[in-house]
Protein backbone atom coordinates (compact mmCIF):
# COMPACT_ATOMS: atom_id res chain seq x y z
CA UNK A 1 0.00 0.00 0.00
CA UNK A 2 1.70 3.26 -1.06
CA UNK A 3 1.94 6.22 1.11
CA UNK A 4 -0.15 9.10 0.35
CA UNK A 5 0.06 12.72 1.31
CA UNK A 6 -2.90 14.39 2.09
CA UNK A 7 -4.44 18.09 3.55
CA UNK A 8 -7.71 19.52 4.77
CA UNK A 9 -9.65 22.81 3.77
CA UNK A 10 -12.32 22.86 5.85
CA UNK A 11 -13.96 26.26 7.38
CA UNK A 12 -15.28 24.39 10.94
CA UNK A 13 -12.36 23.47 13.19
CA UNK A 14 -14.21 20.67 15.11
CA UNK A 15 -14.20 18.96 11.43
CA UNK A 16 -11.13 19.73 10.51
CA UNK A 17 -9.72 18.16 14.06
CA UNK A 18 -11.21 15.58 13.80
CA UNK A 19 -10.52 14.75 10.37
CA UNK A 20 -6.73 15.51 11.42
CA UNK A 21 -6.93 12.43 14.21
CA UNK A 22 -8.10 10.13 11.88
CA UNK A 23 -5.33 10.67 9.20
CA UNK A 24 -3.03 10.04 12.38
CA UNK A 25 -4.56 7.03 13.14
CA UNK A 26 -4.48 5.98 9.30
CA UNK A 27 -0.71 4.86 8.37
CA UNK A 28 -0.52 5.73 4.62
CA UNK A 29 -1.36 9.03 5.16
CA UNK A 30 0.83 11.99 5.78
CA UNK A 31 -0.89 15.16 6.66
CA UNK A 32 1.12 17.93 5.32
CA UNK A 33 -1.67 21.13 5.56
CA UNK A 34 -4.58 22.13 7.25
CA UNK A 35 -6.44 25.04 6.28
CA UNK A 36 -9.92 27.54 6.87
CA UNK A 37 -8.98 29.63 3.87
CA UNK A 38 -8.88 28.76 0.56
CA UNK A 39 -6.48 31.38 -0.46
CA UNK A 40 -4.31 30.07 1.81
CA UNK A 41 -4.56 26.56 1.18
CA UNK A 42 -4.01 27.23 -2.60
CA UNK A 43 -0.84 28.82 -1.30
CA UNK A 44 0.21 25.69 0.06
CA UNK A 45 -1.01 23.15 -2.13
CA UNK A 46 1.78 24.99 -4.87
CA UNK A 47 4.82 24.29 -2.26
CA UNK A 48 3.61 20.64 -1.49
CA UNK A 49 2.63 17.81 -3.72
CA UNK A 50 -1.20 16.46 -2.43
CA UNK A 51 -1.58 13.44 -3.48
CA UNK A 52 -5.40 13.61 -1.68
CA UNK A 53 -7.37 16.82 -0.24
CA UNK A 54 -10.09 16.46 1.94
CA UNK A 55 -12.48 19.50 0.87
CA UNK A 56 -15.42 20.95 2.84
CA UNK A 57 -18.73 22.02 1.31
CA UNK A 58 -21.19 24.48 2.32
CA UNK A 59 -18.27 26.75 3.86
CA UNK A 60 -18.80 30.98 3.18
CA UNK A 61 -17.04 32.13 0.51
CA UNK A 62 -13.86 33.58 0.70
CA UNK A 63 -12.63 36.01 -1.90
CA UNK A 64 -15.10 34.28 -3.91
CA UNK A 65 -14.08 30.63 -3.71
CA UNK A 66 -16.07 27.91 -2.10
CA UNK A 67 -15.01 24.30 -1.79
CA UNK A 68 -16.06 23.00 -5.42
CA UNK A 69 -14.33 25.90 -6.76
CA UNK A 70 -11.48 25.46 -5.23
CA UNK A 71 -11.21 21.89 -6.29
CA UNK A 72 -11.04 22.93 -9.50
CA UNK A 73 -7.99 24.59 -9.36
CA UNK A 74 -6.10 21.20 -8.35
CA UNK A 75 -4.26 19.15 -10.49
CA UNK A 76 -6.19 16.19 -11.86
CA UNK A 77 -3.21 14.06 -10.24
CA UNK A 78 -5.01 15.55 -6.78
CA UNK A 79 -8.05 13.68 -5.75
CA UNK A 80 -10.98 14.85 -3.94
CA UNK A 81 -13.08 13.45 -0.99
CA UNK A 82 -15.56 16.14 -0.28
CA UNK A 83 -17.15 16.71 3.16
CA UNK A 84 -20.64 18.34 3.89
CA UNK A 85 -22.95 18.47 6.14
CA UNK A 86 -26.01 17.82 3.76
CA UNK A 87 -26.36 15.55 0.58
CA UNK A 88 -27.20 18.45 -1.61
CA UNK A 89 -24.00 19.09 -3.23
CA UNK A 90 -23.49 15.58 -4.23
CA UNK A 91 -24.79 14.95 -7.73
CA UNK A 92 -22.45 18.15 -8.44
CA UNK A 93 -19.44 17.20 -6.64
CA UNK A 94 -18.97 13.91 -8.11
CA UNK A 95 -19.61 15.99 -11.73
CA UNK A 96 -16.40 17.18 -10.73
CA UNK A 97 -14.75 13.88 -10.13
CA UNK A 98 -14.72 13.73 -6.58
CA UNK A 99 -13.16 10.68 -5.06
CA UNK A 100 -15.97 10.61 -2.82
CA UNK A 101 -18.25 12.50 -0.74
CA UNK A 102 -18.58 11.89 3.14
CA UNK A 103 -21.29 13.64 5.49
CA UNK A 104 -19.92 14.92 8.91
CA UNK A 105 -19.87 13.43 11.91
CA UNK A 106 -18.80 10.49 9.71
CA UNK A 107 -17.06 7.54 11.43
CA UNK A 108 -13.07 6.30 11.63
CA UNK A 109 -14.26 3.44 9.33
CA UNK A 110 -16.43 4.89 6.90
CA UNK A 111 -13.66 7.41 6.71
CA UNK A 112 -11.02 4.43 5.99
CA UNK A 113 -13.02 2.91 3.14
CA UNK A 114 -13.18 6.34 1.57
CA UNK A 115 -9.05 6.69 2.09
CA UNK A 116 -8.35 3.14 1.31
CA UNK A 117 -10.48 3.65 -1.82
CA UNK A 118 -7.51 6.75 -2.69
CA UNK A 119 -5.12 3.95 -2.34
CA UNK A 120 -6.01 2.05 -4.65
CA UNK A 121 -6.70 4.40 -7.33
CA UNK A 122 -2.69 5.91 -6.85
CA UNK A 123 -2.17 2.45 -6.96
CA UNK A 124 -3.83 1.10 -10.17
CA UNK A 125 -2.70 4.61 -11.79
CA UNK A 126 1.01 3.56 -11.46
CA UNK A 127 3.72 5.81 -13.40
CA UNK A 128 0.85 6.50 -16.05
CA UNK A 129 -0.38 9.32 -14.95
CA UNK A 130 -4.34 8.41 -15.56
CA UNK A 131 -6.36 5.55 -13.93
CA UNK A 132 -6.94 2.53 -15.72
CA UNK A 133 -10.23 3.25 -16.53
CA UNK A 134 -11.98 5.94 -17.01
CA UNK A 135 -15.69 6.66 -17.52
CA UNK A 136 -17.02 10.09 -18.82
CA UNK A 137 -20.13 10.67 -18.16
CA UNK A 138 -20.81 12.35 -21.32
CA UNK A 139 -18.47 12.68 -24.03
CA UNK A 140 -17.38 15.98 -26.48
CA UNK A 141 -19.16 14.15 -29.19
CA UNK A 142 -22.38 13.66 -27.49
CA UNK A 143 -22.88 16.91 -26.21
CA UNK A 144 -25.52 17.59 -29.07
CA UNK A 145 -27.05 14.55 -28.65
CA UNK A 146 -29.76 13.59 -25.79
CA UNK A 147 -27.94 12.52 -22.73
CA UNK A 148 -28.37 9.22 -22.00
CA UNK A 149 -28.15 7.83 -18.31
CA UNK A 150 -24.64 6.59 -17.63
CA UNK A 151 -24.55 6.80 -13.82
CA UNK A 152 -26.69 6.55 -10.67
CA UNK A 153 -26.34 7.92 -7.21
CA UNK A 154 -27.00 6.02 -4.65
CA UNK A 155 -27.01 6.78 -0.78
CA UNK A 156 -25.28 3.81 1.63
CA UNK A 157 -24.73 4.87 5.00
CA UNK A 158 -23.30 7.95 4.87
CA UNK A 159 -22.36 8.31 1.86
CA UNK A 160 -23.50 8.56 -1.37
CA UNK A 161 -21.60 6.86 -3.83
CA UNK A 162 -21.73 7.50 -8.10
CA UNK A 163 -21.77 3.88 -10.04
CA UNK A 164 -21.10 3.75 -13.49
CA UNK A 165 -24.24 1.73 -14.53
CA UNK A 166 -21.92 0.15 -17.34
CA UNK A 167 -20.12 -1.82 -14.33
CA UNK A 168 -22.96 -2.84 -12.84
CA UNK A 169 -23.47 -7.05 -12.99
CA UNK A 170 -26.60 -7.10 -11.08
CA UNK A 171 -28.86 -5.79 -8.14
CA UNK A 172 -30.21 -8.38 -4.92
CA UNK A 173 -33.04 -7.06 -3.12
CA UNK A 174 -33.20 -7.94 0.74
CA UNK A 175 -36.82 -6.35 1.73
CA UNK A 176 -35.85 -2.49 2.11
CA UNK A 177 -32.69 -2.32 0.75
CA UNK A 178 -30.77 -3.64 -2.27
CA UNK A 179 -27.04 -4.54 -3.16
CA UNK A 180 -25.13 -3.41 -5.86
CA UNK A 181 -22.62 -5.47 -7.33
CA UNK A 182 -20.30 -4.36 -9.63
CA UNK A 183 -17.76 -5.70 -11.72
CA UNK A 184 -14.23 -5.54 -10.36
CA UNK A 185 -15.80 -4.67 -6.75
CA UNK A 186 -15.01 -6.47 -3.75
CA UNK A 187 -18.13 -5.79 -2.01
CA UNK A 188 -21.62 -4.47 -2.74
CA UNK A 189 -23.20 -1.19 -2.17
CA UNK A 190 -26.00 -1.82 0.37
CA UNK A 191 -28.32 1.46 0.31
CA UNK A 192 -32.25 1.92 1.00
CA UNK A 193 -33.86 1.67 -2.10
CA UNK A 194 -36.42 -1.14 -3.26
CA UNK A 195 -36.05 -2.93 -6.62
CA UNK A 196 -39.21 -1.38 -8.23
CA UNK A 197 -37.19 2.06 -7.63
CA UNK A 198 -34.33 0.47 -9.45
CA UNK A 199 -35.91 -1.96 -11.95
CA UNK A 200 -37.54 1.80 -13.30
CA UNK A 201 -34.50 3.80 -12.77
CA UNK A 202 -31.77 1.60 -15.01
CA UNK A 203 -32.15 1.47 -18.79
CA UNK A 204 -34.38 -1.77 -19.83
CA UNK A 205 -31.92 -2.21 -22.71
CA UNK A 206 -29.43 -2.73 -20.90
CA UNK A 207 -31.24 -4.77 -17.51
CA UNK A 208 -33.66 -7.22 -16.68
CA UNK A 209 -35.93 -8.27 -13.75
CA UNK A 210 -35.78 -12.22 -13.71
CA UNK A 211 -36.94 -12.58 -9.87
CA UNK A 212 -38.22 -10.41 -8.22
CA UNK A 213 -35.17 -10.37 -5.58
CA UNK A 214 -33.01 -9.98 -8.63
CA UNK A 215 -32.43 -7.27 -11.98
CA UNK A 216 -29.32 -8.51 -13.74
CA UNK A 217 -27.18 -7.30 -16.38
CA UNK A 218 -28.32 -8.76 -19.59
CA UNK A 219 -24.65 -9.16 -20.96
CA UNK A 220 -23.22 -10.58 -17.98
CA UNK A 221 -25.10 -13.91 -19.02
CA UNK A 222 -23.71 -16.60 -19.80
CA UNK A 223 -25.99 -19.50 -19.09
CA UNK A 224 -29.64 -19.96 -18.91
CA UNK A 225 -31.04 -22.97 -17.53
CA UNK A 226 -34.48 -24.43 -16.68
CA UNK A 227 -34.51 -22.66 -13.04
CA UNK A 228 -31.66 -20.06 -13.15
CA UNK A 229 -28.95 -18.25 -15.35
CA UNK A 230 -25.58 -18.66 -14.47
CA UNK A 231 -23.25 -15.01 -14.42
CA UNK A 232 -19.60 -15.42 -13.82
CA UNK A 233 -19.50 -15.87 -10.31
CA UNK A 234 -23.29 -15.91 -9.28
CA UNK A 235 -26.50 -18.23 -10.03
CA UNK A 236 -29.72 -16.35 -10.19
CA UNK A 237 -32.87 -17.94 -9.86
CA UNK A 238 -35.70 -17.44 -12.58
CA UNK A 239 -39.18 -16.48 -11.05
CA UNK A 240 -42.18 -17.41 -12.33
CA UNK A 241 -43.88 -14.36 -12.55
CA UNK A 242 -40.61 -12.96 -15.16
CA UNK A 243 -39.96 -16.81 -16.57
CA UNK A 244 -42.20 -14.90 -20.25
CA UNK A 245 -40.56 -11.91 -20.20
CA UNK A 246 -36.90 -13.55 -20.23
CA UNK A 247 -38.21 -15.88 -22.68
CA UNK A 248 -39.43 -12.85 -25.18
CA UNK A 249 -35.69 -11.28 -24.64
CA UNK A 250 -34.20 -14.69 -25.86
CA UNK A 251 -36.67 -15.01 -28.75
CA UNK A 252 -35.24 -11.91 -30.50
CA UNK A 253 -31.71 -13.73 -30.79
CA UNK A 254 -31.29 -16.80 -32.62
CA UNK A 255 -31.02 -19.91 -30.81
CA UNK A 256 -28.60 -22.92 -32.75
Amino acid sequence: MMNLTCAILHADRQVSEQLEAFIAKTPFLALCGKYSNPIEALKGYYDNKVHLYFVGIGQEETEGINGMEFSKLLSPSTRVIFIADTPRYAAECFRLDALDYLISEVSFPVFFEAVNKASRWFSLKGETGMPLTVLPEKSQTETCQPETLKVIYVKSDNRIFRLDISRISYIEGLGDYVKIYSKDEPKPVLSLCTMKYMEEKLPSDEFIRVHRSFIIRKDCIRIIESSKIALDKRSIPIGEVYRKKLKNYIADYSVL
